[in-house]
Order: structure tokens, then sequence, then C-alpha cells
């Protein structure tokens, strides 16, 4: 899940994982990549990430409910579109 879905999805502080200092030191990592270095939406996802403070796992759509992922969360995804490559 992307950082931004947290606000867009309604979820509750309650699924927010804290980042630790490896999780930081490993974006930070990821962040500088060859093949990530000048691909902005990347850049975009792991910023927002190390600013909120805290990452997310899909399950945390299941707080929503469970029909959520299928109905509305993955239909508004693909209708976007705008996929990370």
């Amino acid at each position: 899940m992307r950082s931004l879905d947290y606000g867009r999805c309604q979820l509750s502080p309650s699924v927010q994982i804290k980042l630790n200092e490896q999780d930081t030191k490993r974006a930070r990592q990821i962040a500088q990549y060859p093949w990530f270095v000048n691909k902005k939406p990347w850049q975009k996802v792991i910023e927002l990430m190390l600013k909120n403070g805290f990452k997310l796992e899909v399950e945390a759509l299941i707080s929503q409910d469970i029909s959520h992922v299928t109905e509305e969360y993955v239909p508004a995804r693909l209708e976007e579109g705008g996929f990370l490559d």
C-alpha cells in the first residue's frame, strides 16, 4: 500500500506501523538505487512514507470492511491507473 492510501481510504491510526530506524535507513537506500533515482513517482511514495513516519500493510484495508477491498479499493485503483513501474 502507498502512504497516500492512508488518507484516501480514511484509515484509522490503529493501522499505522511506526517506522523504526532500520525501516528509515532501508527506505533511503532504496530511494538511491539507480533504477529508482530518476523515477519521480517512486521518490514521492518513499518521501511521503518517511514524512509520515509510518508504513502500512495491505491488511489495513480490512479495517474498513472485507468487502471494501474488492468492491471499492481495487476497482478505484484500477480505474485511476497511476501504477508504479
